[in-house]
C-alpha cells in the first residue's frame, strides 16, 4: 500500500523502482533552508505550540497499550518481514527508548519478524506538529518509517484515505530522507508528492535526528532537525485530493525490510534496530 516513489532526479541515483506510477509525475518541492526553532529536541516546550500527546518511553516493557496497537502479518509492498503483536524481541521500551527490531530465525514459519506500532483506535491527529527523535537502523535492506494514514482507511481504502510520510529512509542510501504525501485522484489512483532531502549527514544511522511534520488546513511542511525541506499547499493539488488531509489520521512507526523499495537485505547485519527517543504531538496555539 505505502510505496515510495522518488522524483526523477533522485531516481537516477537510486537503484529501486516503484509499481504505482512513473517518478516524473511526482512534483519536486523547492529546497527550503528556512530555519525554525526546534527546542523540542531537548524539552517538551515548543514556542507557538502546546504539547497535547506524547510517548517519552520513560517506562520498561512493551509499548504502552493505551497509546499503541499493532499491525500483524505481511501487510504491504511485498516486504520480507512478518509483523508481530506484542513480542519484546521486536518492540520493547527500556532506557528511555523504543526499540523496534527486525530479527531472523530460519527455524520459524516466518523467518523475519519485525513490528509496526500504530495509534489506530487510540489517538487521532488533525493539524498541528508531529515529531519524533529517531536513530535509523544500520544496514542495507532496512526501510523504517514514521507516518500517518486516514482513520477512514477501512471504509474508503488506500490511497483514498490519504497518507503522510513524515519520514521514510532506505538503508542503501543512508544520506537521504523522504517526506511525502500519497493521495487518490478521481480514478482512485495514487498521485504522490515526494520530497527527497539530501542531508548534510553521511549516514543517518549514526546519530539521532528530529523528523517533523507541521500541518494545518492549508499546507504541510516537512522538517529534518531545523531545516524545512519540503512544503506543499492546498493550491498545489485538486480540492478532492487535498480533502484527504483535512480529516483525522492515525500514526504508525514501523521497520520494514526489502520489498518494493527497501532493496536487497544484508542478512549478515541482523538484528536491525530502529530507535525512537520520543514521539510528540503539538497543537498550534491560536
Amino acid at each position: 500500500m505505502r510505496v515510495l516513489i522518488v522524483v526523477a532526479v533522485v531516481l537516477c541515483m537510486l537503484s529501486y523502482s516503484c509499481k504505482k506510477e512513473s517518478a516524473q509525475s511526482a512534483p519536486v518541492p523547492p529546497i527550503d533552508t528556512n530555519i525554525v526553532d526546534s527546542t523540542a529536541t531537548d524539552s517538551t516546550k515548543l514556542p507557538g505550540f502546546t504539547l497535547e500527546w506524547s510517548d517519552e518511553f520513560d517506562y520498561t516493557g512493551l509499548p504502552d497499550p493505551s497509546r499503541w496497537g499493532y499491525e500483524v502479518g505481511y501487510v504491504r509492498n511485498n516486504e520480507a518481514q512478518h509483523y508481530v503483536d506484542g513480542k519484546l524481541e521486536n518492540s520493547r521500551v527500556e532506557n528511555g527508548m523504543l526499540y523496534i527490531t527486525a530479527t531472523l530465525d530460519s527455524s520459524r514459519p516466518e523467518p523475519i519478524t519485525s513490528a509496526s506500532i500504530i495509534t489506530k483506535g487510540k489517538k487521532d491527529f488533525l493539524y498541528g506538529r508531529l515529531e519524533a527523535r529517531i536513530k535509523m537502523p544500520k544496514g542495507k535492506g532496512t526501510w523504517p518509517a514514521f507516518w500517518t494514514m486516514g482513520t477512514n482507511r477501512d471504509v474508503v481504502g488506500w490511497p483514498a484515505c490519504g497518507e503522510i510520510d513524515i519520514m521514510e529512509w532506505l538503508g542503501f542510501e543512508p544520506q537521504y530522507v523522504f517526506g511525502s504525501l500519497h493521495k487518490a485522484n478521481e480514478q482512485n489512483i495514487d498521485k504522490p508528492f515526494i520530497g527527497p532531502y539530501f542531508s548534510p549527514v553521511d549516514d543517518l544511522s549514526d546519530k539521532f535526528h528530529v523528523y517533523a511534520l507541521e500541518w494545518d488546513s492549508t499546507s504541510v511542511s516537512f522538517y529534518f532537525d531545523t531545516v524545512r525541506y519540503a512544503h506543499w499547499t492546498a493550491q498545489d493539488m485538486p480540492a478532492s485530493e487535498w480533502a484527504q488531509f483535512t480529516k483525522p489520521h492515525y500514526l504508525l512507526l514501523n521497520l520494514a525490510l526489502g520489498g518494493d523499495s527497501g532493496g536487497a537485505i544484508d542478512s549478515t547485519r541482523f538484528p536491525f534496530t530502529y530507535t525512537i527517543d520520543y514521539v510528540r504531538y503539538y497543537r498550534k496555539e491560536k
